[in-house]
């Protein structure tokens, strides 16, 4: 019997190979077993180094995927300042400085979601020569003073900005950034003296009221749980977590107490259902006419605030100073109030590799704050004032202006014979007004049992963008109005709406309305909506009850789109009473709607004849015409 082969199992391996092990495996593993015994030892310590190590793979990683070019080395210790305001209340502040020498121009950051979530912040701007200052607001974890959303921020935000000019690491140049709330701190502060240098607000209207309210109509989803979650000094997470009582619950003035306590702020939201003293107080830059810093404005179809950006955008091109209105830019994108959500794989848009926040945001941005506050060329000044995702084809188009040259309303009627209501129903579209009378449709609004939201534009991340409609046109209190099966696509660009005439048993109710993109498949994906109370047809600032049985014709806003109806899919509308909790539901007694107790139901009545022609009302874009194609960018 022949020994056994003593021969070791390395020496059996190609050369190659054994050096592979010498030189790379065995130092990892005995790094790993050092590793663990660190973290065996010194946990704390373990965690917050592997903490800083992923932190900077992470940003070192989103830089490189945006395009926004290597970071730099170095931060230097954040110090954490209580700096005073006029009236001596001392606001918690984080500043953030590179390692580099001073001075820097300055990015300033005011949020009442704790400054400690600014760091990753500090870390991203300071690596590429900025300095950083993040701040608690008024009332809000270690800031002095009560907290009363937006009642302050712009005496506040004016104080901010003197102070950082004043730092010897300050150059002069100030920036804003942050997205909600912090964007209504950067418009507050962009209207104080003297002025920012630009700003960056995401997601967020300087005029509250346009983000609160549509059509007279209150954002009860979003608003309640925000409330919930936000009062006092840190809020609590858990705070909105018996909300559906809230919801359904009459008078609305006390949905908040029936969902967990009474809200001063939130009250005060729900008494002031229009425009009036209350919240012009709370407009942020008290008039466009007054904004002398250039902003870019970045926005989402399925986000909540998207009436009140385009509102703010289209008004600062037409009031602002010349250094406003001449370089304000928007980018609006497919997201919702948090950028991306699952339901965007319904239209074909996937989050790309490690994309927590989108690319093309954290670009444009960069670039923005490098051309305004540091005057670097990089073609900042050529790009378009306007770059939208366009949904359907999933891409980015540009354009002069909004609503982009090009773009022309095309009316489509609505048709039927009296039986439009559910899917089911005999509710047609066409381009052709009613030749003559056509039976009316009718349904019953039951305020006890609204029409329940599904997608759109709310602050629920779970269920909003993108929703198959079909459940919701199963309803018989839902008309359903589709088109032929389209032969071409229709590139819609611009404001949709809906002209309604309508009759109703109720001195007062509401209509809503939706644009649905009806795939061959059958899916229907809700693209934008909207509702109009009635008592404020004829306008916010005039309230006229209705009287029962007569016909009148109702203007509703759906919103701003950019949707590709392609070929082989269907144009729908959907006309109701209710998109409950989206919105908060009209009892239908015509008395104050914050506190009324005892809802009655309606029956509505919808017209299409000759006379009263009902119709859906698109902004469809000649493609011919100059000013709309602009550069495809890019595709997800």
């Amino acid at each position: 019997m022949p020994p056994p082969n003593r021969t070791p199992i390395a020496r059996k391996l190609p050369r190659p190979a054994r050096r592979l092990l010498l030189w790379v495996v065995a130092p990892l593993l005995v790094l790993a077993a050092c590793a663990m015994v660190f973290r065996h030892f010194y946990p704390q310590e373990a965690q917050a180094w592997t903490g800083a190590a992923m932190a900077q793979l992470l940003l070192r990683g989103v830089a490189l995927r945006s395009g926004t070019g290597w970071a730099g080395d170095g931060i230097r210790p954040r110090e954490t300042v209580l700096i005073p305001m006029r009236d001596g209340i001392r606001l918690a502040t984080d500043v953030y400085l590179p390692g580099t020498q001073p001075p820097w121009p300055a990015i300033l950051v005011r949020t009442p979601y704790s400054r400690g979530e600014g760091q990753i912040l500090g870390e991203f701007f300071c690596r590429y020569g900025y300095a950083m200052a993040v701040q608690d607001t008024r009332g809000r974890f270690d800031s002095e003073g009560e907290f009363y959303p937006f009642r302050t921020e712009r005496e506040d935000g004016e104080d901010f900005a003197r102070w950082a000019r004043q730092q010897p690491w300050c150059d002069g140049k100030l920036g804003a950034f942050g997205q909600s709330y912090l964007g209504y701190t950067q418009w507050a502060a962009a209207s104080g003296y003297p002025p920012l240098n630009a700003i960056t607000p995401t997601f967020i209207a300087s005029d509250l009221y346009y983000g609160l309210y549509k059509g007279g109509a209150f954002g009860l989803r979003t608003y309640l749980e925000w409330s919930l979650m936000s009062d006092g000094r840190t809020g609590d997470w858990n705070g909105a977590k018996h909300i559906a009582r809230g919801f359904a619950h009459f008078p609305l003035s006390e949905s908040d107490d029936i969902s967990l306590r009474d809200i001063g702020f939130y009250n005060d939201w729900v008494r002031h259902p229009t425009p009036d003293s209350y919240w012009r107080a709370m407009d942020a830059t008290g008039g466009m006419e007054n904004i002398t810093t250039p902003a870019f404005l970045v926005a989402g179809w399925y986000d909540f605030m998207l009436d009140g950006q385009m509102r703010d955008f289209q008004l600062i091109r037409q009031h602002g100073s010349g250094p406003a209105r001449r370089a304000s830019k928007i980018l609006i994108g497919p997201w919702s109030h948090g950028f991306f959500n699952a339901n965007l794989k319904n239209y074909g848009i996937e989050q790309r590799w490690l994309e927590e926040i989108p690319f093309d945001f954290v670009r444009e941005t960069k670039d923005w704050l490098d051309f305004t506050l540091k005057g670097i060329d990089n073609g900042w000044a050529a790009r378009p004032p306007v770059k939208a995702y366009v949904l359907g084809e999933n891409r980015w188009r540009h354009a002069d202006e909004w609503p982009p040259r090009g773009a022309v309303d095309r009316a489509y009627y609505l048709h039927s014979g009296g039986s439009a209501q559910t899917l089911r129903g005999d509710g047609v579209l066409q381009t052709e007004k009613p030749p003559g009378p056509q039976p009316e449709d009718t349904f019953l609004f039951d305020p006890h049992h609204p029409v329940p939201t599904r997608g759109g534009s709310h602050g629920d991340f779970q269920t909003v963008g993108p929703v198959d409609q079909r459940e919701i046109e199963a309803r018989p209190d839902v008309l359903v109005y589709s088109s032929g099966v389209l032969q071409n696509s229709v590139l819609a660009m611009g404001q949709v709406r809906v002209q309604l005439y309508a009759a109703s048993s109720a001195p007062d109710t509401d209509f809503t309305a939706k644009l649905v993109d009806v795939f061959p498949d059958g899916r229907a994906l809700i693209v934008s909506e909207g509702i109009l109370r009635a008592r404020y047809r004829e306008g916010l600032a005039r309230e006229v009850l209705m009287q029962p049985g007569t016909v009148y014709p109702l203007p509703i806003e759906l919103g701003p789109i950019a949707v590709r109806f392609l070929a082989g899919h269907r144009i729908r509308l959907e006309i109701s009473s209710s998109n409950a909790p989206r919105y908060d539901v009209n009892p239908n007694t015509g008395r104050e709607i914050a506190s009324e107790r005892h809802p009655v139901s309606a029956t509505q009545r919808i017209f299409h004849t000759a006379g009263h022609p009902s119709a859906l009302i698109l902004p469809v874009v000649n493609e011919s015409l100059a000013g709309i194609e602009g550069e495809i960018l890019q595709s997800h």
